[in-house]
């Protein structure tokens, strides 16, 4: 999200009805995604006071997607935030309300007067002024839930390369056009929200935390007398096509690629990675291009 001079925010999908909208747009530089609905007539456009937004977080958003995308009968969402008094403005009441009911799905934003608590806490205060009710198909309702899902598991694989550094800048660039461009998402303009408190009160920047990292295990590579299972050898050459003998030299505690190259000691990602490519294919990755390629896939 760009804040100079105009803020710009990814809207990431849209639901359009005859009379409402609702988008879910990217705030995951503070660790949210927003939710955006409003009223609006044909030929009107949008009406006054009707629309509303708030935001989940991230961790909130994994379980209320995952839940829509499978149409998990039966599921509620409810989540009381809101925006605290600022300038000589009073507190704003924020409510998101999920429900899967049979065939059909319906996401309500009401927005009010708010009271801010002790505990920094804001809870509504009043009669609503706003309340937008967005109304899914079921199968409506998954398709979102499941693009969204999508677009955050990106955001998760970039912020881990970003964190630990499994791709260099051309690598990077060089698998890129190995892929088709995708289609790119809609830009749209980011309101001056205000600072949104949860009930805990908590507020501020996000900073996302990078996941752990297997620790560093240390094995032999693959030769003539590592796992059977590895894979056949013929006039010397394992199935990878590199030479045994050359294996056999290599210290216990570094690790080789097919080709000879070693992997990286100081990068604890690839070298987990390599394990897991072992493990799973029953054999050393033949190059740094195949784990990489395999680390994008897995």
């Amino acid at each position: 999200m760009n804040t100079k001079p105009n803020p710009m925010r990814v809207r990431i999908a849209s639901h359009i009805t005859q009379s409402r909208f609702l988008h879910i747009e990217d705030a995951l530089n503070i660790g949210k995604f927003r939710f955006f609905a409003g009223n609006y007539r044909k030929g009107r456009g949008m009406l006054q006071q009707g629309f509303a937004h708030a935001f989940v977080d991230i961790a909130d958003a994994r379980v209320l997607f995952a839940a829509l995308s499978r149409g998990e009968q039966g599921f509620t969402y409810r989540e009381y935030k809101g925006t605290p008094p600022k300038n000589g403005k009073p507190a704003i009441s924020r409510v998101l309300s999920v429900a899967v009911k049979g065939e059909k799905v319906y996401v309500e934003l009401i927005s009010g007067p708010g009271k801010l608590t002790p505990t920094g806490a804001i809870t509504p205060h009043g009669s609503a002024t706003t309340a937008v009710n967005v109304p899914f198909k079921l199968h409506e309702a998954r398709r979102m839930a499941a693009s969204i899902l999508a677009y955050l598991h990106a955001w998760d694989v970039m912020r881990m390369m970003v964190h630990h550094g499994m791709m260099g800048h051309h690598s990077m660039m060089a698998n890129q056009s190995m892929v088709s461009a995708p289609i790119p998402y809609l830009l749209v303009p980011a309101a001056r929200d205000g600072v949104e408190r949860d009930l805990h009160g908590q507020v501020g920047p996000y900073h996302p935390t990078p996941p752990a990292v297997a620790g560093r295990r240390h094995c032999r590579p693959v030769t003539h007398k590592g796992n059977a299972a590895a894979g056949s050898h013929v006039n010397g050459r394992s199935h990878n096509g590199h030479d045994l003998k050359n294996e056999k030299q290599s210290p216990t505690n570094e690790l080789r690629y097919g080709d000879g190259t070693a992997v990286s000691a100081d990068n604890l990602t690839e070298q987990h990675t390599y394990h897991r490519y072992q493990e799973s294919k029953g054999a050393i990755p033949p190059s740094k291009a195949a784990l990489q390629t395999f680390f994008q896939r897995n």
